[in-house]
């Protein structure tokens, strides 16, 4: 469905009347959903004979993106620090505790779950509406779902199994659908750079838009709305005609957005990735964790304490919390680097891997 932004690029850079506009779009079957302002500025621009209130709203759109940009960035800052703490500050402490009162494990490890789901949940919608274009077709659903049910099925099914096997397991099955993500993660950034590439054509050529472009290529199917919207507004500006300066203006308009969402993705991605080192200090401190418990029950001290637990119970519950913070650590990576949680699978070898090499350099450490 076309959003304003999407609607404006079409109205303001076109010959035609917009309520021509609105009834080609509904007569092809284009979903597009205008604001009440838009609709009433499109209205006052068609009796003036003029683009003039169109233009002054698409330009403050295009001023608020850059704006987006500096209230994303400190918002990206925001969620990675609370990610270290959630991620690492807040179980570590808990667990420790969890030495000592066993009893309170499974419901830290609940409420550090519900916790980090609900942040993510708040933080949905940290990129701007309009820069959101990473949409997953919803035929690669089950891509999505099955590496997150692969692993604790095999932990039901092999309730002995060592974590290090459980996330190695967890790491291989998540690469089939990581490569899948990707690869079309790289169709969609293609189809946008496309879209440049054939603004940049037809706005510098002296011959008419159809001389270069074959209509059929400008009606095809597209991964995003804003691809959709740029390809069709080509398109009538071959039908019905516009002065060589509106397509130099739409060029320029459409570099501007994608400038500024490389840059979105840019910050986002950098800002994520800085905060591997708070899962690797997860696995780390974990393994440290258990394999004191370990020496402390196999000599007996904990019963010298007056503790009596049984240092399977918190083994189970730290392995949950570590392939579940592998997961989440994914999902906000996702949704800082491409707006969309959905998309995590692209992370996951990277945050499992994470978590793995912790977990490793902590046993490594001590060696007991």
């Amino acid at each position: 469905m076309l959003d304003d932004l999407e609607v404006l690029l079409l109205l303001v850079f076109s010959e035609a009347q917009p309520s021509f506009i609105f009834s080609w779009l509904s007569s092809n079957g284009y979903t597009y959903k205008a604001t009440s302002r838009l609709i009433e500025l499109a209205k006052q621009d068609e009796m003036n004979g003029s683009r003039e209130a169109l233009k002054t709203l698409l330009y403050e759109k295009i001023q608020q993106l850059r704006l987006n940009l500096e209230i994303f960035s400190k918002k990206s800052e925001t969620l990675t620090e609370i990610f270290t703490l959630t991620l690492l500050t807040a179980p570590i402490m808990l667990y420790s505790l969890g030495i000592f009162q066993p009893w309170l494990l499974p419901q830290i490890t609940i409420v550090l779950m519900a916790l980090n789901m609900l942040i993510l949940v708040l933080y949905s919608n940290l990129y701007p509406r309009e820069l959101r274009v990473m949409k997953l077709p919803r035929k690669m659903l089950p891509i999505v779902l099955y590496p997150a049910l692969v692993t604790p099925l095999t932990k039901i099914l092999f309730l002995d199994i060592p974590l290090e096997k459980l996330l190695l397991i967890f790491l291989a099955t998540s690469f089939p659908a990581s490569i899948l993500i990707y690869r079309e993660t790289r169709q969609i950034t293609k189809e946008l750079q496309e879209n440049l590439e054939i603004l940049v054509k037809v706005s510098s050529s002296p011959f008419h838009v159809f001389s270069h472009l074959d209509p059929s290529l400008l009606k095809k199917d597209t991964k995003t709305e804003l691809s959709k919207t740029v390809r069709i507004a080509v398109y009538l500006l071959g039908l019905w005609g516009s002065e060589r300066t509106g397509l130099a203006e739409l060029k320029n308009i459409y570099e501007e957005i994608l400038k500024t969402l490389k840059a979105i993705r840019a910050r986002g991605t950098i800002g994520a990735l800085s905060n591997l080192v708070s899962l690797f200090l997860l696995g780390f401190s974990s393994s440290l964790i258990t394999q004191l418990l370990s020496m402390l029950a196999s000599r007996d001290m904990l019963a010298s304490l007056g503790i009596i637990i049984d240092p399977a119970q918190l083994y189970t519950w730290i392995d949950l919390y570590l392939i579940y913070a592998s997961i989440v650590y994914a999902l906000g990576l996702a949704l800082l680097s491409l707006g969309s949680p959905s998309f995590y699978p692209l992370w996951l070898p990277l945050s499992i891997l994470t978590t793995l090499a912790g977990l490793i350099s902590g046993e490594k450490l001590l060696g007991w």
